[in-house]
């Protein structure tokens, strides 16, 4: 971490001697000798990190250079701030009337900022001195280490351009599966109670989690258990969290029963005569008392239960009752065979079968030295999968970290190889994780935006920080520093844990500078005194008393502060008077996270200038933020998400000019933007903008959000009115989803043509969503240019009596109308197809076919109330059987939705039928939902219904009847 470090600092020395040495005076010769140590330290930094794992003196000489250099960095980031505050005052001062009055005022101001600066300045000056003498006399002791100047060429970044592995140990656990799955399916005499307690014991890195894992998402296990239940335990064994768990797991969803007694009783109710698969991953506890509670709300389960624990300790599982050995499964290492077959899967992808020969006599010397620990085998094995050359491929198996002598010694020397891999910023990426509890899932969006708060991760050339922090996320993952990653719809990876070891790995790396600390009550006290200079917290808070239990000196160098809470017994008051007490003396922070129940922000937080992260989501309690906030100008990220109740933003965001994240989705509380909005040029993520009719003079227009050019991903833009302003969309070529919502009355429906026009998005939009228009069925001129489109939506359109013309956009794969009420009939209008365009030829007639529709795979009605008619009578009145397209009179045929997969029909109760070429043609349907249409449900009851035959072939019909 020390390299990455000191290499950001003396970027930033470069920037500042070469543009802003003037702005404080009589430093010139302290920041040249801060640069000269820093430049002659970073020459040896690569072997005295590497040396600092055997050397406790080279640890504690690492540890004393990252102390000064953290805190030279923030004496350099104030004269940033200083340097960026002397922009934006102008600015402020600015008057536009030219009275007396505002004169004096103006003088004043310029008056108070000029004396403030000086002080500021001669602070700044004392600062540099300070920090220049501390490092001088650690730039003095490196000459006792004799490090050698020598430097690899191992830490050039890579392009990772192929998809992250999958999880690889499955093939070569096969046999220890099937001795599980046994012992979980053993049905015999000798095993007829009704719980039985097995238990997975083996060290860490050998696999146990993932053994457990494949025998609890075997097929058969899944048919024979009615209710499976999987539970990271952890240390401490918290039986109420456990628990909670268990129950959530029955019911589906988070319980609303508070203590444990009543939690522990429902779980009973709810496994009594069930056959049962609970999990208990990486237990820990050798104290019976804290499981055998928990243990009884599974006695009344059904013969055949089980109980499937991991733990590293043979005690353990007697313990928790695991009696005999026959209950026991004792996992050991991989043979060198299978650690050869897993090491080769991961290396050798996409290699030659000459490259494979000249690597595989030095892989297996490397195999070797894993000593049969999948982690291990794991871990080099991503490592080595991108090094080609022999000599790389020796240097690993030469290094000194073979040597190192810790609690996880067979697991370590592989992780810190693949560790010094890595550049210097992605090592301090992956350290920062020690943060985080174990089993914690880390949000991947999350977890960039940190790095981002700490400057791990900086823009470069046309990259942005999302761009960069991906391919870090994605070395990380391939290097199997993280697994178990959460997916979304798309199967984009959106979250990940770190393996215990792992974990262990990193708290191993940022000792005494990462600290994860749970408390519960306000009589615990602080048992580690060593923590001196706390750099990153994340605090657990589980009672509502809960107050903070170490020294507020201890932590007024900080840089994260994290705070996690129990939702059922922190209240409001307990967060609130935490951040009272400390805010304003944790003046180093970068990223700050209170989402939680707290009441305001303290006008305090004025005082964090060095703060690049504020996270404040889901307090449906705040309704205000203190102006203050305007001071924090090296602010990066505002994340005030679900923020329901909050009324407005402070009237001088404009400057916060380094703002690029303002997550504000779910605001509904805000009437207005203000004033000076568009000042934020840098902003990249403005999930709402409100429009307002208080003015220019107090809100930002829709002139204004079109400054905001750099804006991308999902805007949604509200209360639109009767004023058609050019939002400049068209040239916001980052937005991908765009929600155009009009106020929710019909008082200026007769000019909504002209401000949707005047709306006109991007090309390459994707997604579009209009809410709330009142007049007549619109269809925008710029919607044929959309060629990207792929998913659009209509809601709440009261007075359209008929369906705009989508059918010619040749992206559309999702479409759905809701609310419309006084659509009749949708015909051959929908389609988008014009009289003029049968008859002749164009460049939409192939083969005398006009394809309508051509890519839509969903399509969804709901709350059409007074729809009775759906079909397509002028174009198919000749054709009414054959295939599904339509003929007319000059026999073009139209070709109707080819691709539809899923169609969905809700509360449409005065629709007579399904339109003709649906019911010819649907061999591609998969899915048919048909919701609270009376008139529906009769004709396709099953067996029954006139129009069953027609729908009978498709694979998931629905049809649920209102009652």
């Amino acid at each position: 971490m020390a390299e990455s470090l000191i290499s950001a600092l003396l970027d930033q020395f470069v920037s500042i001697m070469s543009q802003h040495l003037k702005l404080v005076t009589g430093v010139d010769e302290a920041v040249e000798n801060l640069t000269s140590n820093l430049q002659a330290i970073q020459a040896v930094l690569e072997d005295a990190e590497e040396r600092q794992v055997k050397d406790k003196a080279v640890k504690h000489w690492l540890a004393e250079l990252k102390d000064v250099s953290y805190d030279i960095d923030d004496v350099l980031d104030e004269w940033n701030t200083e340097i960026l505050k002397r922009q934006i005052e102008p600015e402020e001062t600015k008057v536009t009337e030219v009275s007396l009055l505002n004169k004096v005022w103006s003088f004043l101001l310029s008056s108070c900022f000029c004396a403030r600066q000086v002080v500021m300045r001669h602070e700044i000056a004392l600062k540099i001195e300070e920090v220049d003498k501390r490092l001088a006399v650690i730039a003095k002791q490196r000459s006792r280490y004799n490090f050698t100047l020598e430097r690899s060429s191992h830490h050039e970044q890579r392009n990772i351009t192929t998809s992250i592995i999958d999880e690889s140990e499955v093939f070569v656990r096969e046999d220890d599966k099937k001795t599980i799955k046994d012992m979980l399916l053993c049905e015999s005499s000798e095993t007829t109670c009704a719980l039985r307690i097995i238990s997975i014991v083996g060290m860490g890195g050998i696999g146990k989690t993932t053994l457990s894992r494949l025998a609890y998402n075997d097929a058969e296990v899944q048919s024979h258990f009615e209710k499976r239940i999987w539970v990271c335990v952890s240390d401490p064994f918290d039986e109420e969290r456990i628990s909670v768990e268990i129950l959530e797991s029955l019911i589906g969803e988070r319980p609303n029963l508070v203590g444990k007694n009543n939690i522990q009783q429902k779980i009973s109710e709810l496994v009594f005569g069930k056959i049962i698969l609970l999990v208990l991953d990486d237990v820990w506890t050798e104290d019976s008392s804290k499981w055998e509670q928990l243990k009884g709300c599974f006695k009344n389960s059904s013969p055949g239960s089980r109980i499937l624990l991991t733990t590293r300790k043979e005690m353990v599982g007697k313990v928790m009752g695991s009696r005999s050995t026959k209950d026991m499964f004792f996992l050991g290492k991989l043979s060198e065979d299978k650690c050869w077959s897993l090491f080769s899967h991961l290396a050798f992808v996409e290699r030659t079968r000459e490259e494979r020969e000249n690597l595989e006599d030095i892989g297996r010397k490397i195999v070797e030295r894993c000593k049969g620990l999948p982690l291990a085998v794991k871990t080099l094995g991503g490592l080595l999968r991108f090094k080609a050359k022999e000599h790389e491929w020796q240097s690993i198996l030469d290094s000194k970290m073979w040597d190192i002598e810790e609690v996880e010694k067979g697991v370590f020397p592989p992780l810190l190889l693949s560790y010094y891999d890595l550049s210097p910023a992605l090592r301090r990426c992956f350290s920062y994780c020690a943060i985080f509890p174990k089993d914690y899932e880390i949000k991947k969006d999350k977890l960039i935006k940190l790095w981002v708060a700490q400057g791990f991760v900086k823009e470069s050339g046309n990259k942005s920080w999302e761009i960069i922090g991906e391919e870090y996320f994605n070395i990380l993952s391939t290097h199997s520093f993280f697994q178990d990653f959460k997916k979304d719809e798309n199967n984009d990876k959106i979250g990940c844990k770190v393996h215990d070891i792992v974990h262990d790995f990193a708290q191993f790396l940022t000792e005494k500078e990462c600290l994860l600390i749970e408390f519960e009550g306000v009589k615990e006290s602080w048992k580690d005194p060593s923590f001196k200079n706390i750099r990153h917290s994340m605090l657990m808070l589980k009672r509502e008393d809960a107050m903070l239990p170490i020294p507020v000196d201890n932590w007024k160098k900080m840089r994260t502060l994290l705070i996690n809470y129990d939702f059922f017994h922190v209240d409001v008051t307990c967060l609130q008077s935490l951040l009272t007490l400390v805010i304003d003396q944790l003046t180093c922070l970068r990223a700050i996270d209170f989402s939680g129940p707290i009441i305001g922000l303290p006008d305090k937080v004025g005082k964090l200038i060095h703060l690049r992260y504020l996270n404040l989501s889901r307090n449906g309690n705040l309704k205000t933020l203190p102006e203050a906030l305007r001071d924090l100008c090296n602010l990066q990220i505002l994340d005030i998400s679900w923020c329901q109740h909050l009324t407005e933003l402070p009237g001088g965001i404009g400057k916060l000019i380094n703002l690029v994240y303002l997550e504000n989705e779910g605001t509904s509380g805000l009437k207005f933007m203000p004033k000076g909005m568009e000042r934020l040029m840098c902003l990249r993520t403005l999930k709402e903008f409100v429009v307002s009719d208080r003015g220019d003079d107090v809100s930002c227009s829709l002139q204004g959000l079109g400054k905001l050019t750099r804006l991308q991903g999902h805007l949604r833009i509200k209360e639109l009115g009767n004023v058609a302003m050019d939002a400049r969309l068209s040239a916001k070529t980052g937005l991908r989803k765009l929600t155009l919502e009009f106020k929710g009355n019909n008082l200026h429906a007769e000019n909504e043509a002209f401000v949707v026009e005047a709306l006109e998005p991007p090309p390459n939009l994707e997604n579009l969503e209009i809410w709330s228009l009142h007049g007549p069925t619109l269809f925008p001129n710029w919607m044929m240019s959309l060629n990207m489109l792929k998913s659009v939506s209509f809601s709440f359109c009261s007075n359209w009596e008929s369906l705009p013309r989508m059918g010619k956009l040749p992206s559309l794969e999702f479409l759905a109308i809701c609310w419309v009420s006084n659509v009749k009939k949708v015909g051959e209008e929908f389609l988008g197809i014009e009289r003029e365009d049968l008859g002749q030829t164009s460049s939409s007639v192939t083969n005398n076919t006009i394809v309508a529709f051509p890519n839509l795979e969903t399509l969804q009605f709901y709350y059409l109330e007074n729809w009775e008619e759906w079909e397509y009578e002028k174009i198919s009145r000749r054709s009414h059987e054959g295939g599904g397209g339509l003929e007319d009179s000059s026999c073009i045929t139209i070709d109707v939705m080819p691709r539809l997969q899923s169609l969905t029909i809700s509360n449409c109760q005065k629709l007579k039928a399904l339109p003709h070429h649906l019911l010819q043609n649907t061999s591609t349907i998969q899915k048919l939902l048909i919701k609270d249409c009376r008139i529906l449900e009769e004709r396709f009851e099953e067996g029954r219904g006139e129009d069953w035959p027609y729908i009978s072939n498709i694979p998931n019909i629905k049809i649920i009847k209102k009652f």
